[in-house]
């Protein structure tokens, strides 16, 4: 995103708007959740990566009572299932995903390994000390990621070898080469690159400089969610695939409705690990909305054309675009390019209503732009994937509920492959007791900005995507 002065003026004026709006959203609070019911849709994952799905388990068969239900099989439902059991193997630890893990976000991503929530990326959003101390802590994160998929001995293509934010308009240069320097004093080794070595690392004369990120990489999505379920399942986890969730009643012990048979389920404490899927269940739904984006890739090309397009170490790379496009490859010499759109359906819609064509020529035009001499390469696959983001683009992670007993992690804005996991270590301390030392964070325990209900938040989306789209258009 731009800047922090841009959101936050924005956020300001959206908060005037909606003030003078409050009696529709007051009657629109009262009749829309009665009138218009949500969805709960779960599309098939069309991705490259589903082809490496891991061997599918049992769905739930039996009522069940346990300590801990963990809802969602995606990197933050099987980070905190592996931690948490690892802490406390005595308890009975279950995950429940209702459809096969990774099916959501996890397993549709574009495998980009990035440091700091989204907020701070690139960034002083907080203040320096915040800014060192979530740098560090997302950093130690992803070599704690990489120890794990280590000790499943399952390859996951993952490379911790940097990444870079291209620079896409002149006018953000200074900004950005001042952040360089700031973030250099902080101890946060960041290089500015200039356009001529920002053409040596990538190839490409369309931006005008760049930062390196030596701490981040790629990794192959799906089979990183392989390594983590393992991790979790040779602790004592049990996890139950094609099993969702339909209905929770909270308690001293809630009690959760699982699968069509309606089997019950007795718990303890419950995890919220669903991300864009939260407000089904009836959690968030004001204040964390589904946004649908989408990732292109090649056939595996040959080892030539990274050579012939100057691609150097295939080191993936971003933009500074709010509707920004980022770029990776895999081990098998492909490329893949996301995002240039996102889309918001009414009443937080999970089901992809788009023709996956027309963004097939956004990102075919903008991969050809970067790389013309790619001009005549089609793409082998393209699909959707559901994204959970809020309007402050602030992350939360913490502990609700009348009993304290119903932790969640989840609004990743697009940063989610290491932080959802870093989230499951966060859920793990919270549950035993000890979340304190997380209390200075950006991201703990906090109320993302409201969103009025339907249809009030649908208009309200629009005019928010809309004034982004209209800022990436002064950028050109």
């Amino acid at each position: 995103m731009s800047g922090k002065t841009t959101r936050r003026s924005f956020l300001k004026g959206s908060a005037i708007a909606a003030g003078s709006v409050v009696g529709a959203t007051v009657g629109a609070e009262i009749v829309t959740p009665l009138v218009v019911k949500e969805k709960m849709v779960f599309e098939p994952n069309t991705s490259i990566w589903a082809s490496d799905q891991p061997p599918i388990n049992p769905a739930l068969g039996e009522n069940l009572e346990v300590d801990l239900a963990i809802i969602g099989g995606g990197y933050t439902g099987l980070s905190a299932a592996y931690y948490i059991k690892k802490m406390f193997p005595e308890k009975n630890v279950v995950l429940f995903e209702a459809m096969e893990v990774g099916h959501g976000g996890s397993g549709r991503n574009g495998g980009m390994i990035l440091p700091q929530p989204f907020n701070e990326y690139m960034q002083i959003f907080s203040d320096p000390k915040t800014h060192k101390r979530t740098y560090d802590v997302t950093v130690e994160s992803m070599k704690e990621l990489q120890d794990i998929i280590s000790a499943q001995d399952i390859d996951c293509d993952f490379r911790l070898d940097g990444i870079i934010l291209v620079i896409i308009s002149e006018k953000q240069v200074k900004k950005f080469q001042e952040y360089s320097e700031a973030a250099k004093s902080l101890g946060i080794p960041i290089e500015f690159w200039d356009k001529e070595q920002t053409v040596d690392a990538i190839g490409t004369d369309v931006y005008h400089a760049s930062l390196f990120e030596p701490n981040g990489g790629e990794v192959h999505p799906m089979k990183l969610v392989h390594a983590l379920k393992k991790a979790a399942e040779d602790l004592g986890v049990k996890i139950y695939e094609n099993s969702p969730v339909f209905e929770i009643e909270e308690g001293e012990v809630n009690k959760l409705s699982v699968g069509k048979e309606g089997y019950k389920v007795e718990s303890k404490a419950i995890v919220l690990a669903t991300n864009g899927y939260t407000s089904k269940l009836g959690y968030f739904k004001n204040r964390v909305f589904p946004f649908h984006a989408q990732v292109a890739i090649t056939p595996p090309l040959s080892d030539d054309i990274f050579t012939e397009i100057g691609w150097k170490n295939r080191i993936p790379f971003s933009d500074t675009l709010n509707y920004l496009y980022h770029l990776g490859t895999t081990d098998d010499n492909r490329i893949l390019i996301g995002g240039g759109n996102a889309d918001y359906y009414f009443n937080n819609g999970l089901a992809y209503k788009r023709d996956v064509n027309e963004i097939y020529a956004i990102l075919k035009d903008e991969l050809s732009r970067i790389y013309p001499a790619l001009s005549d390469v089609e793409f082998d696959s393209i699909w959707n994937g559901v994204l959970g983001f809020t309007v402050d683009f602030n992350q939360t992670v913490g502990v609700m509920g009348r009993n304290k007993n119903i932790y969640y992690g989840l609004a990743f804005c697009g940063h989610g492959v290491n932080l959802s996991f870093f989230f499951g270590k966060i859920i793990r301390d919270l549950y035993a007791g000890d979340g304190e030392k997380w209390s200075d964070m950006p991201f703990y325990d906090i109320k993302p900005t409201y969103l009025p209900p339907e249809p009030l938040r649908w208009l309200g989306v629009q005019g928010y995507m809309a004034f982004y789209r209209m800022l990436d258009k002064g950028m050109e």
